[in-house]
Order: structure tokens, then sequence, then C-alpha cells
């Protein structure tokens, strides 16, 4: 047989037993078919070294692991999301201080508005500011003035659930956003969090999300505290609250 009807003999064994195997990638077992192709087809006059047979032996044995490593991350990835899901229902009713910025607004049947509240800490003293709360278009619903703040102290938003025209703001998920400045013009960080009740647990592309009363969804792995619930419902008119915890 000549080198050139070998060579395409052997391709043809390859790729109709490749055809048969499922998916578009080379397995472990496509791999070994063609160390076991390219060595059954070799040529009699010039035979494949030794070294280079090891090599790709080498090679399968390395390609072979890597694939069981995979396996096994996998599985203990979707384990742990599991036992993750199965330990975060046990949140469900109760309130949660989350790390974040997002608030819900919910009116239940009976006409009672839930409002999420939000809570921040500034790292600097504050000589002014400005809170604005937005929707999911990023468009301004409420916005208002701070006064000066000090440093260490934890301040507490609760909105009203009203336009800066003082209309009622529809239901959904709301961002509150501060920007502040110390008395050099400086901006000023705040370690910001919300507290809500938690109502359901979701898993979105193997991350545990707690589902809070306002509709909004908070990772598990922001939860800071969990605590007795806590019920922040807003009376459809009035301003916003705005004050420091002791």
């Amino acid at each position: 047989m000549s080198t050139v009807s070998a060579v395409t003999q052997a391709n043809n064994e390859f790729n109709a037993a490749l055809s048969k195997q499922s998916g578009s990638n080379l397995d472990k077992h496509s791999f070994m078919l063609l160390l076991v192709t390219q060595f059954k087809y070799q040529d009699p006059l010039n035979p494949m070294e030794d070294k280079q047979f090891i090599a790709q032996l080498a090679q399968f044995s390395s390609l072979e692991q890597l694939m069981n490593l995979n396996t096994g991350m996998g599985n203990l990835t979707s384990a742990t999301n599991s036992q993750q899901m199965i330990n975060a229902t046990s949140y469900i009713g109760k309130q949660v201080t989350v790390e974040g910025n997002a608030i819900g607004k919910m009116t239940d049947n009976s006409g009672q508005t839930t409002i999420t509240r939000f809570r921040y800490a500034p790292q600097d003293n504050v000589a002014g500011g400005t809170l604005t709360v937005r929707d999911a278009a990023n468009n301004v619903v409420y916005s208002e003035e701070l006064p000066a703040k000090a440093a260490g102290s934890t301040y507490t938003f609760l909105w009203q659930g009203l336009t800066n025209a003082g209309t009622p703001a529809p239901d959904g998920v709301y961002t509150v956003n501060i920007a502040m400045l110390n008395a050099k013009g400086e901006a000023v960080m705040a370690d910001q969090v919300v507290d809500a009740t938690v109502t359901g647990v979701v898993n979105n592309e193997n991350t545990v999300m707690l589902g809070l009363e306002g509709g909004q969804t908070m990772p598990l792995a922001s939860v800071r505290q969990v605590i007795l619930p806590h019920t922040a419902a807003a009376a459809g008119t009035g301003a916003s609250g705005n004050s420091a915890q002791p």
C-alpha cells in the first residue's frame, strides 16, 4: 500500500469513527482513537519513535486527568450550590441586611405600600450632598439635598414612594444614589446596605440569590445580618425619611 493510500485510509477510518462520537469536541476516546489509528498506519520503514509515542501517551494521560478534574469540580460546584439553596431557604420570612443600594416598592391588595429601608454610613465628615432615587431606566424619580453628616454615624433613608412632583411612583425596583462632599470639596464614600424581608430563593447562573419583599434580588454572599422581620411600611403620602441612627 502506498503512503498516500495509507494516509487516506487512516483519515477515512478516523473520520468515520469520530462522526459516531456525540458532540463536536475531541474527547479522550477520540484522542485515543487518533493515537491508535496513527500507530496502525505508521510507515514500517520509518516507525514512530518510542519517545514520541511515550510523549503522546503522556499527553493523553494529562488530558484525561484534566477532564476528570473538570468533571469533579463541576459536580462539586453543583452540590455546593444545591446545599446553599437549601440553607438559604431558612432565611425566608426573616429580615436581612444586605450590601447594596437596590430598594423595592410593593403595594399589596389592601393598598399598603412596603418600601425597602436604605442605610448608609459616611467614611468622612460630610458638608453636604445629594440623594437620588432612580428607576430601572436610570431616570431620576426623587431627589433631595443632604445636610452635614458625621463620619462614623449610620443614616437611614426610608423613601415614601413619591416622585419629585408629589405623585406616587409605580411599584418596582429602584436604586438609591448618594453623592457627598467633605469641607474640602472631596467626594466622600459611604458604606451602603438595605434591610428587607426575604420572600424567596433563586439560582441565577450558579449564584444563589435572595428574593426580597420589594421585588429585588440580592446575592446570598452579600448578606451581613439576619434578624427577626422588620416592617418598613409607608403610607402613600408624605416626604421621605432621612435620619441618623444612634
